[in-house]
């Protein structure tokens, strides 16, 4: 699923871009500013729908103008697809194949984009909700019947929360609720079953000490959700909504058997998130014979030389389209027979 070609207009200082890329590996060098994390944020808005710098994807539009569009083309099973995106007022369009995507999901199946950039370590610092987002992105690209259990339980849930707040019985929505949330809880289950393996692993090679995940469910290990959630009834009338079930997931993320938010430094943080984000990376190639996009924004950014050489050691064998950016070819030399690209003042140019 490569992306070969991507042509990006009025998104932050790009006024107009295309650029062609090579299905390994690809290399943007540019000073802070010149617009070269501008590409990854298209491309993942391509992917994605959404910017991984911001929550506010309007900020993307350049200034003073009504809209930006990205397009790309991606190539699966050796047939070429066309993806499209434009931002606006109206909101977020998106196209596949020249007609209507009906949604972001349908342009992440062919193009799915991983991002490793200088605030990924908020997976190990933010709340849960980012990691609980990270896990459901895995899964949903493995687990085929996720995202249509995942709506459901969101859909349940929101009709339980409303019942409580309004002080009304919700038995009625409790056996959907736990029909839904076990579907989605064992679908994340398999899906950590095989990520902490390939986390597990990477991990060792970037930090060289023993990093290990755990998956809360949501609600105590030994219970069932149906146990739960009847253990639970007074608690959700008292505070209004549903206090148990899958929407309270999260991830423990261990460094030496500690947990690396309150153990680890800043650099061992980032480590740590690219060992999460890369055993993604690994399962998804696992499932689908091939790893996605892999943005890789500014590598060498708060690493010592030995942790950004291991980091590097590790993208070698990455099963993956990888898209590097880095302020020179001297911090970050580019593999030969590769493209390069660079950017000055939104405006980009191929060098090699």
């Amino acid at each position: 699923m490569p992306l070969e070609r991507l042509r990006v207009e009025d998104l932050r200082c790009i006024g107009q871009a295309e650029l062609q890329f090579h299905e390994q590996r690809n290399y943007i060098y540019g000073a802070n500013g010149a617009g070269k994390t501008s590409l990854l944020e298209a491309i993942y808005l391509l992917g994605r729908g959404r910017s991984f710098r911001t929550r506010q994807n309007k900020r993307l539009i350049a200034h003073g103008r009504p809209a930006l569009s990205v397009y790309g083309e991606t190539v699966h099973a050796g047939n070429l697809h066309r993806l499209g995106v434009r931002l606006s007022d109206a909101g977020l369009e998106t196209r596949l194949d020249g007609a209507n995507a009906g949604g972001i999901a349908a342009m992440a199946r062919h193009l799915p984009a991983h991002v490793i950039e200088p605030n990924t370590h908020q997976l190990i610092e933010g709340g849960p909700s980012k990691r609980r987002r990270f896990l459901d992105w895995g899964v949903f690209h493995v687990e085929h019947g996720f995202l249509e259990a995942w709506r459901r339980y969101r859909r349940v849930l929101g009709q339980r929360n409303a019942a409580l707040k309004r002080g009304l019985e919700t038995r009625s929505w409790d056996e959907p609720f736990i029909e839904a949330g076990n579907a989605v809880h064992s679908a994340r289950q398999r899906y950590f079953d095989s990520l902490q393996g390939a986390v597990t692993a990477i991990g060792e090679q970037l930090t060289g000490r023993a990093v290990s995940l755990g998956y809360r469910s949501g609600w105590l290990a030994a219970a069932t959700l149906a146990e739960a959630l009847d253990r639970s009834r007074n608690r959700d009338r008292q505070l209004g909504a549903t206090q148990v079930g899958p929407h309270r997931a999260d991830l423990r993320i261990m460094l030496d058997e500690r947990g690396v938010r309150e153990e680890a430094s800043r650099g061992q943080q980032k480590l740590v998130a690219a060992a999460l984000v890369l055993g993604q990376v690994q399962v998804f190639a696992g499932a689908e014979g091939y790893g996605g996009v892999l943005l890789v924004d500014d590598p060498a950014a708060e690493l010592d030389p030995g942790a950004f050489s291991s980091l590097m050691a590790v993208l070698e064998t990455l099963p993956a389209q990888l898209i590097l950016t880095g302020l020179s070819q001297a911090v970050l030399p580019p593999g030969t027979g590769f493209p390069v690209f660079h950017v000055e003042q939104g405006t980009v140019s191929i060098v090699v």
